[in-house]
């Protein structure tokens, strides 16, 4: 049976007992209905794990304490995903997705296409959302390296570093360089508009081919993410 694991960062190096966020003792407490003398395993997003054992749990809180502290190696997908805003359970789904594959970081985008971006106050919501799923993906997928979310941003106002790639239909595969970092760009559903995708071919970003196929924007990113996680000799 494995042991249960849920995302605690804010334990730095804490020893002794502890007690959890009332998101984790709301799991444990009226979910899971744990007991006393249970033990779990606790990450901090980054590469720190906790072997724990509760020690007391009630109506109010959940206290653990800390038995063993490790720390993992980053074995993330050097890649930030950069992808358009799309239909709120299709974003999910890649955001989980991204996650488990080991993506570095997640750059929502705003393109010309996107249908209806929301305003300011929906997308604050939205964010604590995202990161919620983001962290609900490494809790299930065993990876104690919790991606970076960035705020959304307009296409024409994303730094694009050194080797940027763009999912679009090219005569050749691309070819990356394995030791320099990416940033993956994948665009809403009917793909970037043509002048987006001029301007950022003028910028030197590097088109890549996902297949014959047409694929979903979701479907899009992961196939994008193995195709490169093959290059960097992850996969």
């Amino acid at each position: 049976m494995r042991t249960l694991r849920l995302y605690a960062d804010t334990f730095g190096h804490a020893t002794g007992e502890v007690v959890l966020s009332e998101r984790n003792h709301h799991y444990l407490s009226r979910v899971l209905r744990a007991k006393t003398e249970q033990t779990i395993e606790l990450f901090d997003g980054n590469g720190r794990v906790y072997q724990a054992i509760i020690t007391d749990i009630n109506k109010r809180e959940t206290t653990v304490r800390i038995l063993n502290i490790s720390e993992t190696p980053d074995h993330r997908l050097p890649v930030t995903l950069g992808i358009a805003l799309i239909k709120s359970d299709r974003f999910d789904w890649a955001l989980q997705k991204a996650t488990e594959l080991g993506v570095s970081a997640i750059q929502p985008i705003i393109t010309q296409f996107t249908d209806s971006p929301p305003k300011a106050e929906r997308l604050e919501k939205k964010w604590s959302h995202w990161q919620e799923i983001l962290v609900s993906a490494c809790e299930q997928s065993e990876n104690n390296w919790l991606p970076h979310l960035h705020k959304p941003v307009h296409l024409n106002e994303l730094a694009l570093p050194a080797q940027a790639i763009v999912a679009h239909p090219a005569t050749v595969s691309v070819q990356i360089n394995p030791t320099e970092e990416s940033l993956l760009l994948i665009g809403p559903e009917g793909g970037f508009s043509d002048t987006e995708i001029d301007g950022l071919l003028k910028k030197q970003v590097k088109p890549m081919s996902l297949g014959p196929r047409i694929l979903r924007a979701e479907t899009a990113a992961i196939v994008g993410l193995t195709l490169l996680g093959q290059q960097y000799g992850q996969y």
